[in-house]
């Protein structure tokens, strides 16, 4: 198991691959900020991966500091002829849809079948035992634009940010089809956990929900729909049903998950009664991406869209996100 790094920051000299950092995590927020203080960046639809590399070794870890290096195996041998003794390179691992977009239910596929993977690249925390991480973003990107080069294509690329107002940016985005944009404060430094240098908007309402059931089907399906709800002081909301988004492959393998984590107990603090009477309940261990159009009144789900699993989250840190109105507004 990985450990996690710590805040004493000591000089690298060796080249061995720097040890594993909590990532800095963005802030949901409303808006995209405007002014010169800050870039932005697409929001891309994929695995965070810290890329650890040094000494011949080439290590990827989850935001949370697991080795999944043997799942993202393709990105080793590229990793490892960078121009580098020893880096900690962060980013987001992806697979690219037919219009160069990322998408997360091709990313699904891909790690069952081996499929090309892309790794962006947005920040660079270590570089041959110097600590970067007190340095301004905009020097430390500029460090990691002359370690990967200008690449567009491959593996490996770097995360440029995008010109003009942000706002724009967002529209453009959007309409294009993206999941939205990171806004960062160039000249901050790396701070590891949840914080406001970095925020996020995203061009829908998505985030992660857990399972706790399943209501059967009347098409002869594995199920009909997921019953998704989030932690809130230890106890799990219900937050209502997600019956689209699957094709075949997906409700077999999904049923047979659903059938190992079968319960007798449902583990909601409260239902529906319409929906307890025909509910089938699972343990509470599977993280689901959901894509919605808006909650209801009472708080569910309304138009939830099933757009993968997350393998990279555990359940019990799964939280309602809601966004929060930038400064200013």
């Amino acid at each position: 198991m990985a450990q996690h790094g710590t805040r004493a920051r000591p000089r690298r000299t060796e080249a061995a691959p720097p040890p594993f950092v909590e990532p800095e995590l963005a802030t949901l927020v409303d808006a995209p900020p405007e002014g010169a203080a800050w870039i932005h960046e697409t929001k891309y639809d994929g695995y965070r991966c810290l890329l650890a590399i040094g000494g011949g070794d080439v290590i990827c870890y989850t935001r949370r500091g697991h080795d999944w290096t043997d799942r993202f195996a393709s990105l080793v041998e590229p990793a490892r002829k960078l121009p580098v003794e020893s880096a900690l390179i962060d980013g987001e691992v992806m697979v690219l849809d037919e219009a160069g977009r990322s998408n997360f239910a091709l990313m699904q596929n891909a790690l069952k079948t081996g499929a090309p993977l892309v790794y962006v690249a947005f920040d660079l925390l270590w570089l041959d035992g110097e600590d970067l991480r007190d340095l301004p973003l905009i020097e430390r990107k500029r460090r990691l634009r002359a370690v990967l080069g200008r690449r567009r294509n491959g593996p490996l690329r770097f995360s440029e940010h995008l010109e003009g107002r942000s706002a724009d940016i967002l529209e453009r985005l959007c309409a294009a089809g993206y999941e939205g944009i990171v806004s960062k404060r160039k000249n901050a430094p790396y701070r590891s956990g949840r914080g406001q240098h970095w925020l996020k908007i995203k061009c829908t309402k998505r985030q992660e929900f857990v399972v706790g059931g399943w209501s059967p089907s009347r098409h002869g399906r594995s199920f009909g729909s997921l019953l998704i709800g989030y932690f809130e002081r230890g106890r799990l909301v219900y937050a209502g049903r997600v019956g689209t988004g699957f094709d075949e492959a997906r409700l077999a393998s999904l049923g047979a998950e659903l059938a190992r984590l079968a319960s007798a107990e449902c583990p909601f603090e409260a239902v529906p009664r319409s929906v307890a009477r025909s509910a089938h309940w699972v343990e509470p261990k599977l993280v689901a991406e959901i894509d919605f159009a808006e909650l209801t009144r009472d708080g569910l789900v309304r138009q939830g869209v099933f757009v993968g699993l997350r393998s990279d989250k555990p359940a019990r840190s799964v939280r309602f996100e809601r966004p929060r109105r930038v400064a200013g507004r």
